[in-house]
């Protein structure tokens, strides 16, 4: 599947290129912007340039610096949210489209990424507030047996430890078990709850071989999409000013880019694979 997905990916990429960059590069100066403008970037330039400095400022100096930096991360992993749906719908149909052997141009997956835009959009909210939900709640739990003691020993620790390893397996079933949304939603347009359902109904019963082709994928591309951006994009937001850095920083933004929409464009082959195997779909049915 992982050869099948990569050998179709070689046959979309020209209409995925526009409608990836075109997203990325805005994504990318906004986030840019938020890092300068919350003072998040003060962190980065100290670990960058001064990095022995952190053994020595005091504590509560270090949370000063801290906080703008979380902050200024969690509006970066909302932007990139926002311009990622938008990508995997565009390379949801280019692929969809190929197979049915009718392919899309650049402007035809734009168009049909931004129909299905607003269902996908609020199908990943939903999501996005049943990811914070759990983690609230596996934080209470975990911090029960260390705030019920008060002084944290050996016990309360090994408990902890316990509880966040029960917590993350729900956690990692449910990633795995909606992984599929954004596919139901650009090819079978389906409503927000419809479309996680669907993907609920497609992984049941195919989960451990679908984790196995997320992890696959996600050892190809998804590592390096983090890299990039700790690297290329937090350097431009301290202004650097040189030419290579512009360069880096520019090779940064388009791989990114690039990478989401493959990363996606993967996803949808084993979607359809798994409406194959459940529902004998064929290609014919994509049109």
């Amino acid at each position: 599947m992982l050869n099948d997905a990569m050998g179709g990916l070689a046959r979309v990429w020209r209409s995925l290129l526009i409608p990836a960059v075109a997203v990325s590069v805005p994504v990318s100066i906004a986030t840019i912007v938020a890092f300068g403008a919350t003072g998040g970037a003060d962190l980065l330039d100290l670990v960058l340039n001064d990095p022995g400095r952190l053994r020595t400022i005091p504590e509560e100096v270090f949370w000063e610096l801290a906080r703008p930096f979380y902050v200024a991360v969690g509006i970066a992993a909302f932007l990139q949210m926002i311009g990622g749906v938008f990508v995997a719908l565009a390379s949801h149909a280019s692929v969809a489209a190929e197979l049915h052997g009718e392919p899309l141009t650049a402007g035809e997956a734009t168009r049909e990424a931004m129909r299905r835009y607003p269902t996908a959009f609020g199908a990943a909210l939903v999501i996005l507030g049943a990811v914070l939900a759990l983690i609230g709640l596996g934080a209470a739990i975990w911090l029960i047996p260390i705030v019920s003691v008060g002084t944290p020993n050996s016990t309360t620790a090994l408990v902890a430890v316990l509880l966040l390893g029960a917590l993350l397996g729900p956690g990692i079933w449910a990633a795995v078990s909606v992984s599929m949304t954004t596919s139901a939603v650009a090819i079978e347009h389906g409503g927000v709850f419809g479309s996680i359902l669907r993907s609920l109904r497609l992984v049941r019963g195919r989960w451990w071989p679908t984790a196995g082709f997320l992890m696959l994928v996600g050892l190809l591309g998804g590592i390096a999409i983090p890299l990039i951006q700790l690297i290329a994009l937090p350097l431009a937001a301290l202004g650097g000013g040189g030419s290579a850095l512009t360069v880096a920083s520019g090779l940064g933004v388009l791989a990114q880019g690039l990478l989401v929409a493959a990363i996606s464009a993967m996803y949808t082959y084993w979607y359809i694979d798994l409406r194959a195997r459940k529902e004998g779909l064929s290609t014919d049915d994509l049109g």
